[in-house]
């Protein structure tokens, strides 16, 4: 074999060897990664009983949200012109759909012998009363400090007979996204204990 020859085989080897390493090391950056999501759910937050129960019927909805928080991405307000969007912390499932259910299952514990209809309902199955929600904030800040503020209305066969609006602030008692969670669960439910308390006052 010539010293030619060895060299050409030399370097065709070499060269073979760095493309299986080339390709090693793409499989490697290409291969199955853990998901570092993490999913997250309102709860509700319901009080001890202690009014009489109200035999009423209640239609929850519509719920409307903002269309910066109508994402599965969860928001955190940095300012009052900026806001961030978490590409690994999401919400389990929609907001206002999250957000309807935590409320009349809060509403359900305060008012305890009431049924409630679904938005929309048939004209046939109009509820005694009904509850809509216009959320314009809800979202936490860095530091864990929960805003929620929305209009509400009660109305009875499409007048309204009370509502308002609600601005209502939790601290998260930790840092992390579980704990600001939690805190907007708590915010809610003093939404829920505010309408709640005008349910009592129209059902009289």
């Amino acid at each position: 074999m010539t010293r030619e020859t060895t060299m050409v085989t030399s370097m065709g080897w070499r060269t073979k060897t760095g493309a299986l390493l080339a390709t090693l090391v793409l499989s490697a950056c290409l291969g199955p990664r853990a998901d570092p999501s993490a999913y997250f759910l309102l709860a509700p937050v319901p009080p001890p009983a202690t009014e009489p129960p109200l035999d009423v019927t209640i239609g929850l909805g519509p719920v409307t949200i903002p269309g910066y928080l109508d994402r599965l991405q969860i928001v955190t307000r940095l300012g009052d012109n900026e806001v961030a969007v978490s590409e690994v912390d999401r919400w389990g499932e929609p907001l206002a759909g999250s957000l309807a259910r935590t409320l009349e299952t809060n509403l359900s514990a305060l008012l305890q012998g009431s049924s409630y209809v679904a938005y929309p309902w048939y004209p046939s199955e109009a509820p005694d009363l009904a509850v809509a929600l216009d959320i314009r904030r809800f979202e936490s800040d860095a530091a864990g400090a929960v805003v929620l503020e929305a209009g509400w209305r009660l109305t009875r066969s499409g007048t309204v007979v009370d509502g308002g609006v609600a601005s209502i602030e939790e601290q998260a008692s930790a840092a992390g996204q579980a704990a600001a969670v939690a805190a907007q669960s708590r915010a809610l439910a003093g939404l829920a204990a505010e309408i709640a308390r005008a349910v009592r006052r129209a059902a009289l």
